[in-house]
């Protein structure tokens, strides 16, 4: 992805071909005319009868464009002050009137990165090993002030123009600006930085993610998992950069985190449950989720989990004790009761399996139809629960339902059921 990289020379492009041929004499000369476009650029600007300052931004322009002028740090400095100026007056303009947000943002940018490149050639000693920090006094605490604009941009493309990619740009150059030398001391020791920075790390988490860029998910989704508004969103767009990014080992380990964090959410668990039944193998999950029990005996959704492996192993009696103790822990886990109702229905199934042999014309065989009935009438409250609470997922409960009713011969139930499964296209 495209970054705002605050680099020297290969950032613009130059080229000095075209002085290749010069001799030392020559390129000295050429030089001092190249230094003098940055002086002219330099007066203009600072000429106080001169209101408009779009002469000077013209000639500083034209300087940045001659490659010889791209070693000399004033030619950097002089283009932040003047991109400076117009940054200021487009952001004036922001308050009372019409303006260009889109150049706003640019001039921002570039004057950041003007300043920046001079303070990195003046950061290398000269000839006699000094150095400079002409342009850290001039910029860098405005810089800091005003590096929040960068947040702010971001967020107009991102919510404004859905330009994810720019949006991204933008959050990405405020933790490189906040990174550079140049304002780093500043910034870390700046308590609102420090403060907002898990929820800052988020927005180019969030880009990225819409992005589909998932190395840069992770770049930034780690530290927004501490903040406390949207660290649960940043934990899961972490899971799904490693999920994608196919590193099953960390997505394992943030999954498992999640869940401890946040023992409430149900996206861990479901993840957890489609790798092991994929897997095939709900030993590890078993084991875990009654690490999980351990450490959180209150949790309805633990018993829940391990009523469901319970289920996967048939083990009907095992499971319908688990998704008991599921609902005594929370009274509104609708898929427990769900669950428990297929279980008994399974039951139901098995025991009448159990008495294949039999003659269907014998009292043992009646009887058996009987006690069939039975399992069926004990997990009807179940599923007339699970109605109560997801009365909008028609497609779920409304064959089990079908299926007690006829095997009960509560035909009033069977035939709104059925004309509910006609009006919804499931019959």
């Amino acid at each position: 992805m495209k970054k705002l990289i605050f680099v020297l020379i290969a950032a613009l492009g130059m080229s000095c071909t075209s002085y290749a041929q010069m001799t030392e004499k020559e390129l000295k000369k050429a030089t001092k005319v190249a230094q003098k476009q940055v002086k002219e650029a330099k007066n203009e600007f600072e000429r106080d009868d001169v209101q408009d300052k779009r002469g000077a931004k013209r000639l500083i322009d034209q300087a940045m464009k001659n490659s010889l002028n791209e070693n000399y740090d004033q030619t950097w400095l002089v283009a932040a002050d003047i991109y400076q100026h117009f940054y200021y007056q487009e952001n004036t303009k922001s308050y009372t009137q019409a303006y260009d947000t889109v150049g706003m943002y640019k001039l921002l940018t570039d004057w950041y990165r003007f300043a920046m490149i001079a303070d990195s050639l003046q950061q290398i000693p000269n000839a006699k090993g000094k150095t400079s920090d002409e342009a850290r006094k001039k910029h860098a605490g405005e810089i800091h002030r005003t590096m929040g604009d960068l947040i702010r941009g971001g967020i107009f493309y991102f919510n404004d123009h859905q330009d994810y990619n720019k949006a991204y740009e933008m959050f990405d150059a405020y933790f490189t600006v906040a990174n550079h030398p140049m304002v780093k001391d500043i910034v870390e020791e700046d308590s609102n930085f420090i403060k907002n920075k898990p929820i800052f790390s988020y927005y180019p988490a969030l880009a990225a993610y819409n992005l589909e860029k998932w190395e840069n998910v992770l770049k930034y989704a780690e530290v927004a998992t501490a903040d406390e508004e949207v660290g649960e969103t940043a934990t899961e767009m972490l899971c799904d950069a490693y999920g994608n990014l196919q590193d099953t080992v960390s997505w394992l380990e943030t999954l498992k985190k999640g869940l401890v964090k946040y023992p409430t959410a149900q996206y861990y668990y479901g993840k957890l449950l489609n790798y092991y039944n994929l897997k095939n193998d709900m030993t590890e999950l078993e084991n875990f989720v009654n690490e999980m029990v351990q450490i959180d005996p209150e949790k309805a959704y633990n018993y829940y989990v391990l009523g469901y492996i319970a289920q996967q192993n048939k083990d009907y009696d095992a499971a319908i004790k688990q998704y008991e103790t599921a609902i005594e822990k929370d009274e509104a886990l609708s898929d427990a009761y769900f669950n428990l109702g297929l279980c008994i229905m399974f039951q139901a199934s098995d025991y009448m399996d159990s008495k294949s042999n039999l003659d269907y014309r014998s009292k043992a065989y009646k009887d058996a139809v009987k006690e069939q009935k039975n399992f069926y009438k004990k997990a009807l409250p179940y599923f007339l629960k699970y109605r109560e609470l997801e009365a909008s997922a028609t497609d779920k409960w409304a064959i089990p339902l079908q299926t007690i009713y006829y095997q009960l011969d509560m035909s009033k139930e069977l035939n709104e059921i059925e004309a509910r499964m006609k009006e919804k296209g499931l019959l």
